[in-house]
């Protein structure tokens, strides 16, 4: 039940960001509005927010993004990789490892200029609903 609506928040998120005012150009690729070092607040349901620093890279010549600390899990090394289509991120369904017992995590975001670089995400870490707002 839970991999079907992640699919389906996926779905919209992906549809919401195709209709965005922003324009897309087919030549420069997605990812490059994505990568670099990001400022993350995050809210966790039941927990004070926190924050902290992630660092989002390019993975291969596709699609793909590795990011680095993400929900704050540290670089040595657990990194989550995430998809890129024009301003959505989507966090596919993937155990967070080596650490001890393994970290499952999903979710998506998207991204905006508008006001300034950020990115929305909405994920589940651990079992758990985030919210996090990342900004350049």
């Amino acid at each position: 039940m839970k991999k079907n609506y992640w699919i389906a928040f996926a779905t919209i998120s992906l549809f919401i960001a195709s209709c965005s005012d922003e324009t897309v150009d087919p030549t420069v690729d997605a990812r490059d509005k994505f990568t670099g070092s990001w400022l993350c607040k995050e809210t966790v349901t039941g927990s004070p927010a926190q924050s902290f620093t992630i660092n989002i890279s390019k993975v291969g010549s596709g699609d793909s993004v590795k990011i680095s600390n993400f929900s704050n899990y540290g670089t040595n090394p657990p990194q989550t990789i995430a998809l890129i289509s024009g301003n959505s991120i989507v966090i596919p369904f993937q155990n967070i490892t080596p650490t001890v017992p393994s970290i499952s995590v999903q979710g998506s975001g998207i991204y905006s200029s508008n006001g300034g670089e950020k990115i929305n995400m909405n994920y589940t870490t651990d079992g758990q609903s985030a919210i996090a707002v990342c900004t350049k």
